[in-house]
């Protein structure tokens, strides 16, 4: 057992690493509750042998649960964790991102495209104060046109939003 200490104080907390136990991530989450600046690289889950992807992330609890957070960069595996949950479906009219001024995304499939799109399209909808978006795009290997339709779509969505969104 590893023991975490004051991490409800933390205002900056970075995550990396290529594999770890998801009881810690969800764990440390929950404990660093006041972060402001959360930078999220984490392939995946599992133990020693199984490598296994995030779980399930609701979007808006997870936003309920970091109400200070001002920059989230958050990596693949993170994205993708967010886009899975049917959160955003009936979202109460009253949910907002309070905080939140600059989000770093990066994207690596385009499995999921439409809910990865529609996290994106939140990000900027519920998030009041984001002055700015950036959507990386990694290594997308795909000889499937989804790819190509994946990538044409954030290419709209920065169009729609071009004073707040870039793409790397």
């Amino acid at each position: 057992m590893v023991d975490f200490g004051k991490l409800v104080g933390l205002e900056f907390l970075s995550i990396r690493g290529v594999q770890w136990c998801w009881d810690a991530i969800s764990k440390m989450l929950q404990l660093a509750n006041k972060v402001k600046h959360l930078y999220m690289k984490v392939e995946f889950t599992g133990d020693f042998e199984a490598l296994l992807p995030f779980p399930e992330i609701d979007f808006v609890e997870f936003f309920n649960s970091h109400p200070k957070l001002r920059k989230f960069d958050m990596h693949g595996a993170m994205f993708a964790a967010l886009c899975q949950k049917n959160s955003l479906k009936n979202v109460d009219s009253r949910f907002v991102i309070p905080c939140l001024e600059e989000a770093v995304v990066t994207v690596r499939s385009p499995l999921n495209a439409e809910q990865k799109m529609s996290t994106l399209e939140s990000l900027v909808k519920y998030g009041k104060n984001l002055k700015k978006m950036t959507v990386r795009i990694l290594d997308m290997k795909s000889s499937h046109s989804s790819a190509d339709d994946f990538f044409q779509e954030i290419c709209r969505f920065r169009c729609l939003n071009r004073k707040i969104v870039s793409i790397e």
